[in-house]
């Protein structure tokens, strides 16, 4: 490729990453790369919980803390939970320019 013009990313509410920031360090961190001037996107995955008990999936919607979870099923009231999404910092994909 001869230039970077987008990136995708995925970014987990548990990660803590706010996107602000992460765009702002990629600009810095791109500069005199191939991605210099590249968009930077960024989708939010929200937490998920499965139960080792019932088996179910619960997604949440965000929250401002992660005391503001209540880490229980809320299928069936346990709190034999495993977490199963919500800790994603994944690059999903590069579109460049060959040109």
């Amino acid at each position: 490729l001869r230039s970077i013009d987008a990136i995708y990313l995925e970014v987990g509410e548990l990660t803590h990453v706010d996107p602000r920031q992460l765009r702002e360090a990629f600009k810095i961190a791109s500069q005199g790369t191939l991605a210099e001037k590249s968009r930077v996107y960024i989708k939010r995955k929200k937490l998920g919980l499965r139960c080792t008990r019932c088996g179910r999936e619960t997604v949440f919607e965000p929250k401002d803390s992660i005391a503001d979870y209540t880490l229980k099923c809320i299928h069936c009231g346990s709190s034999d939970v495993e977490i199963d999404r919500g800790r994603e910092l994944l690059l999903k994909r590069v579109r460049g320019s060959k040109k």
